[in-house]
Formats: structure tokens, sequence, C-alpha cells
């Protein structure tokens, strides 16, 4: 067998790291960040917890991973052309793909609802300067629906924000009966179906 190449061990390292996430993810949202030691999330992702510190120096770096690639994955469809200003058609899609993920990333969600419940969180989310990270996002939604004509587009950004988390937290503790495709119609067309 021909030894690995620089790439395939960083391809190795790489998957290592997102099966770490992904355990420490699921006992997170399934039993809170304070009831999950990193002996919990070795077995869970079935490495030592000894492998666990080649990658995180501890449980709070790993949170902080976790929070960061959320933030960084909402950029992935927020812009697309990534022009600084959204048409509709990118909000349209923005919406689609914000419901989407949270189809898809149900635990990512219940885990995030559930560290912003703690009293610690205010202080977690000032030292990843999540503010710095999502000012961005929410000042280009404001200039959206400044250009659309908005009556006041500081508090509609405010309004669309709460739609958004109501939508999430709504469909996180009742997917099965929370109605998510209207909703999502009725939020695409009040902010898309603009003339």
């Amino acid at each position: 067998m021909a030894p690995k190449t620089k790439e395939q061990y960083a391809k190795i390292r790489e998957d290592r790291k997102e099966e770490i996430l992904n355990a420490a993810l699921e006992l997170f949202a399934r039993q809170g960040v304070n009831h999950t030691t990193m002996q919990d999330i070795a077995l869970k992702a079935g490495i030592s917890k000894g492998l666990i510190y080649n990658y995180f120096t501890n449980k709070e770096d790993l949170l902080n991973e976790l929070i960061k690639s959320f933030i960084n994955h909402l950029y992935d469809y927020f812009d697309p052309d990534g022009d600084g200003i959204l048409s509709t058609e990118e909000m349209e899609y923005f919406i689609e793909q914000q419901v989407e993920n949270l189809m898809k990333n149900i635990d990512y969600y219940k885990f995030l609802y559930m560290l912003l419940m703690q009293p610690s969180a205010q202080e977690m989310m000032e030292k990843l300067q999540l503010e710095v990270l999502t000012s961005k996002m929410w000042k280009m939604i404001g200039t959206y629906f400044q250009i659309h004509n908005f009556t006041d587009p500081e508090s509609e950004t405010w309004i669309f924000h709460t739609i958004l988390d109501g939508i999430a937290i709504n469909y996180v503790f009742n997917p099965d009966k929370y109605p998510i495709d209207k909703i999502k119609k009725l939020v695409i067309q009040k902010y898309c179906n603009l003339k």
C-alpha cells in the first residue's frame, strides 16, 4: 500500500474533525452543553478522548467552532453573487435555504436555542463577536427593505429577524405539526413578491 499524500492526511483530518463536531452537536442538543463531557463526545464519535484534544483545546473551543461554522454556513447562501446588494431572487433564495437548512439540521437549531437560554450565552456570544459576523448581513437586509420602500427599514429588519427566529423555534419544538411550508410561502410572498 502506497503512503498517504499530504492531501489525503488533510482530508482524513478534516473528516475526523467533522465527526467530532457532529457528535458534539447531537449530544449538546440532546443533553445540554453542561451535561456533556469530552468523554461522551469521544464515545459518540468512536475515538479516544485524547484524540479530541488534537483537534480542540477544550469543550469551549469545540462549542465556539460549532457556532462559527453555523454562522459561516448562513453566508453560503446569502448574497450568492457577492455584490453586497440583495435582489428579490436572492432574498427568496435566502428564505428558502434558511427553511431547508432548518429542516435538515434540526439538532443544530435545538442546540443553538438551548445554548441561548443559558445565562453564560451572552458572554460567549460577545467573545465570539457574533454581532460582527452577522451585522453585515442585517445591514444588507435593511438596505433591501429601504430599496423596496418599506416604511421603516430598520424595524422591518427586526421583524424579519423575529419571523425567522419564530419559524425556527416553532419548528424545532413541534416539527410534525408546524406548517413550515405554508409559513415559508407567506414570508416569501411578504418579502419577495414586491412591485
